[in-house]
């Protein structure tokens, strides 16, 4: 009974570092009476057993004040079984293709952005209407800033498949946020933090307030939070205010000095431009060797690609590395006793948040190369050039803006009939998001204003950079600027704007006891739901393909996309309907043995229909063991952009070995109606123990199957096939080139590929030790990352092969993405976890938290072994103290904590990635001292 009772209020795993076991002891003695009413997560049953039988990790109000999150993204990162986050304010540097804006992902076990089901007092969220690449396809997730960390009860986090139970999404189990709905008169909290040696800061303001009235049968509770938060700029850290990392004092030895560390641009105002007669020839100031022809006094022109010397550096100007945001959240709850057996409760919630941040000005894609006329005023070589690639930075950078909006409203009945405990409700979501990227360049504007004949009127992009810093800037000499009346002539604002819906009704009916057999009362408990789900991504006429950029000179057709530096994606929209039932038995086999079964029949109107089981036991010989499994088939529907995203043109750097060069490679992806969901299984098993009062230890093993996950073919892969079926006298057909053999685009669509395999362990250990002295917490939460695999499909696997075996028609350094072992590859490190110790007497409390990340690769850095770089691991320390007033006066019932993260000043191991670190895994925060004031009347 010990062991059951501490596994069920304490989720199995994580118990809170200061406070928790207080409010265990202070709920034993209620627990049991009121058990009938008590929905856990895992179980559809009221009341269920299921509590203490499954690994959940359960974060309690004070566990999520402990973590001193101020964001939601920053909360899902203090749990070690929450993987790589890449939807994150660092990682979106600007690509309007991304999911930009105050927006950050769910990914337990790592497995992948939507292979988590998320839920919001029991019941899905809406998903964030921004789409991001992940492994070269379309993935959506619920946006974890939505919900106001202060105003959640608690955080339940279920590691395990869940689809039976929950449907379409739950292959890695359910995160539920359950928000305050008890509040008794009114609590308000400020929180201010800022990070050492940076702009950056944060301030949020929170208030609450719930009452019952109307003879005690209604209660109205309401909660609003108000966030701030002051960015960071690139030029404020080492690693991100310099591109060219290859000579960073924390680049391990044998990597000094490799190419791949250095991000600056070869597209800069010292621009490219070929001709017939010329060739390939880049500008440089006149005083440097090799000049070959004069353009002016300041400037000459040199035959080939420039030097990195010359190259651009986004991070030397005013670039944004984390987004100024300003959010607003309110939630409402209501109930009201109809009678003794009828409930009505009602919620409500809205958020609204608004994110800026500055960025370089974009440089033409490879595909939007144009011709500058022989006649245009400025050019000085007297015949037709093609401009190969320039950035005209005397545009000023851009500003991007990102404003996020959603809703939820839900109204429902509940009650008992006998010992049946029935629930319906009905509920619609909607969020919307408007990307505004100010002071873009349209293509045909600028080629126009270029090839103008009077010079008044013209646009001169062969002016050079600023000799004295030349990887940023324009020169500072106003005389060597083109008029900003001219730059105006092809700067506009570009926006995206997207939408995502959710409609939703069910019907629960549960019963702890149905009827009683040979060890127990059986629970059972049925439901049915139907949902709407519908998609919308309205782009700009100059990214959607209806104002293409046409060569203005030869009449040809560049680019579906007009806006420079942006690839083409067509407007999309989608809906689709799901009904679902789904069936739990919650089976005693034994006095110590317990069974749960379930099943879930799903039938969607595009994708097809499947029927998942789960099977879970729980054996507890004695009151201080027990051991736990379970099996579930799970399944993931397509998201909606897989199946109805058309013509998607994305551009990205590839290596050809045709031409033996890199450049930039355009793929034209598509959606696939045909796609099926992806299924899978899960195994799960572990034990728990208590052996003393006041300790629980948890170890838990799990493994998922995923079958038919949807990806696609890499484009650098479909270009090292090419060359395999070269070396044999064929070509890759999905590969479309011109004549000089450039690829001009590579045709690629989404399909069901092959098998993944992930593999893992949780441990758990948290230990209370009163004392005269006060009492002491010990907690530890560590999760193992064993096995991360992707099969090959099979031109991946031929490539693999041939590369194994030293076919010199294939370079041994360019390495085959996205399958075989995926474990410590560029994330996905093996361990992470934390431990903690708390002490608490009186009024005063305190705590130490150590967390840690173990290190993985950072694969697109090799020496020249061919080793990938290693990326060191990490580990931090937290503390905070915090008193509380007691007070005959307003200060009563308020409590103050002084708090820092990281408290020796950690910056993130150094990689090639945006920024200078791999930001899915790692935070630019440093040291972040916070104060917390609230106060409860």
């Amino acid at each position: 009974m010990r062991l059951c009772l501490f596994l069920a209020l304490g989720g199995g795993v994580l118990v809170s570092p200061v406070y928790a076991q207080q409010s265990y002891v202070e709920e034993e003695e209620a627990a049991e009476p009121a058990i009938e009413r008590i929905r856990v997560v895992g179980s559809n049953i009221r009341g269920a057993r299921a509590a203490g039988n499954l690994p959940v990790t359960v974060l309690s109000e004070e566990d999520i004040r402990a973590t001193g999150a101020a964001t939601g993204d920053e909360l899902l990162r203090s749990i070690p079984q929450i993987g790589d986050i890449s939807f994150n304010n660092e990682r979106t540097i600007g690509g309007v293709n991304d999911a930009r804006g105050d927006v950050a992902s769910i990914n337990l076990r790592g497995i992948g952005t939507g292979n988590t089901l998320t839920l919001l007092n029991g019941r899905r969220l809406v998903l964030h209407p921004g789409t991001q690449t992940e492994n070269f396809v379309p993935v959506t997730t619920v946006n974890s800033n939505t919900l106001p960390v202060r105003g959640l009860s608690r955080l339940e986090v279920l590691r395990d498949g869940a689809a039976a139970i929950y449907g379409s999404d739950a292959v890695a189990g359910v995160v539920n946020y359950v928000l305050k709905d008890d509040v008794d008169g009114t609590q308000v909290a400020a929180n201010y933090g800022g990070s050492d040696g940076t702009s950056f800061d944060q301030l949020t303001l929170t208030a609450l307030h719930g009452r019952t009235f109307n003879d005690n049968q209604t209660y109205l509770s309401l909660s609003a939070a108000y966030y701030t938060r002051t960015g960071m700029m690139a030029s404020e850290r080492d690693y991100s205010g310099n591109s060219d990392l290859r000579f960073h004092p924390d680049i391990p030895a044998g990597f000094e000095g490799n190419p791949s560390l250095d991000n600056r641009l070869i597209a800069s105002p010292w621009g490219h431009f070929i001709g017939d007669s010329i060739g390939t020839v880049h500008i440089q100031p006149a005083g440097s060797e090799n000049c070959e022809y004069v353009v002016d006094d300041e400037v000459c022109a040199a035959s080939g690609t420039a030097d990195r010397d010359w190259y651009y550096d986004p991070a030397l100007e005013d670039q944004s590395m984390t987004s100024d945001v300003d959010r607003f959240n309110v939630f409402g709850y209501l109930t009201h006793q109809i009678n003794d057996n009828l409930e009505f409760f009602a919620e409500g919630l809205w958020y609204t948040a608004e994110s800026t941040r500055l960025r370089e000005q974009n440089a033409n894609l490879a595909a939007q190369r144009f011709t500058i006329a022989a006649d245009a005023a400025y050019n000085p070589f007297g015949e037709d050039v093609l401009l190969r690639n320039y950035r005209a930075v005397d545009a000023g950078g851009r500003r991007i803006v990102v404003d996020d909006d959603s809703y939820r409203t839900l109204a429902g009945l509940r009650g008992m009939f006998g010992y049946w405990d029935w629930e319906s409700a009905v509920l619609y979501s909607r969020a919307t998001t408007l990307d505004m990227d100010y002071n873009r360049i349209r293509g045909d504007a600028l080629q126009n204003a270029i090839n103008q004949t009077d010079p008044d009127l013209a646009y001169n992009p062969f002016l050079g950079g600023d000799p004295m810093s030349p990887n940023s800037g324009p020169s500072a000499d106003p005389g060597r600027r083109n008029p900003q009346s001219v730059i105006d002539t092809f700067t506009v604002d570009v926006f995206r704007e997207s939408t995502s819906e959710l409609a939703l009704w069910d019907f629960k009916l549960s019963n702890p006891a149905v009827f009683d057999w040979y060890a127990g009362a059986i629970g059972a408990a049925v439901g049915v739901e139907y949902r709407y789900e519908a998609y919308e991504d309205e782009r700009d006429p100059l990214l959607s393909g209806e104002l293409p950029f046409v060569d203005q000179v030869t009449g040809e057709l560049l680019s579906d996309s007009a806006a420079l530096g942006s690839s083409s994606t067509p407007s999309a929209d989608g809906d689709r309907n799901v009904m679902s039932a789904y069936a739990e038995l919650e089976v005693p086999l034994h006095a110590t043995l317990d069974m749960q079964l379930a099943a879930r029949y799903e039938d969607f109107s595009d994708v097809g229909s499947v029927l998942k089981p789960k099977l879970a036991l729980a054996w507890g010989p004695t009151d201080w063991v027990q051991f736990r499994a379970a099996y579930t088939e799970g399944f993931r529907a397509p998201n909606l952009p897989q199946v109805v995203e058309q013509g998607v043109t994305r551009s990205n750097t590839r290596y050809d070995p045709l031409l033996d060069m890199r450049y930039g490679v355009a793929e034209v992806r598509g959606g696939n109606v045909e796609l099926e969901p992806e299924e899978s299984e899960n195994l799960s098993y572990g034990v728990a123990l208590s052996p003393l009062e006041n300790l629980l230890i948890t170890v838990d093993w799990w493994n998922i199957e995923q079958v038919g996950t949807v990806g696609i073919l890499n484009s650098q892969t479909h270009l090292l096939y090419d060359a395999l079926l070269r070396a044999e006298g064929s070509v890759n057909e999905a590969i479309v080139r011109n004549d000089a053999g450039e690829v001009l685009y590579i045709e690629n669509q989404y399909g069901n590929l092959n098998p993944r395999t992930t593999e893992g362990m949780d441990v758990s250990v948290s230990y209370s030790l009163p004392t005269d002295m006060g009492t002491f917490r010990f907690n530890l939460n560590a999760a193992q990352l064993t096995k991360f695999e992707q099969t090959p499909d099979p031109i991946s696997a031929l490539v693999i092969a041939e590369q194994a075996a030293g076919n010199p028609a294939l370079p041994q350094d360019i390495a085959v993405l996205g399958a075989g072992d995926l474990r410590r590859s560029n994330g996905n490190p093996e361990w992470r976890g934390f431990a903690s110790v708390g002490w608490e007497y009186g009024q005063w409390g305190t705590q130490l938290r150590v967390n840690y990340i173990s290190d993985f690769d950072n694969t697109s850095v090799t020496n020249d072994d061919g080793e990938a770089m290693p990326i060191p691991s990490m580990t931090t320390y937290d503390v905070f103290a915090d008193y509380r007033i007691r007070a005959a006066n307003w200060l009563d019932e308020s409590r103050i904590r002084l708090g820092v993260r990281n408290l020796t000043d950690e910056a993130p191991p150094v990689a090639s990635a945006s920024f200078g670190y791999i930001s899915d895994v790692h935070s630019n925060r440093g040291r972040y001292v916070y104060l917390d004031y609230s106060i409860a009347f």
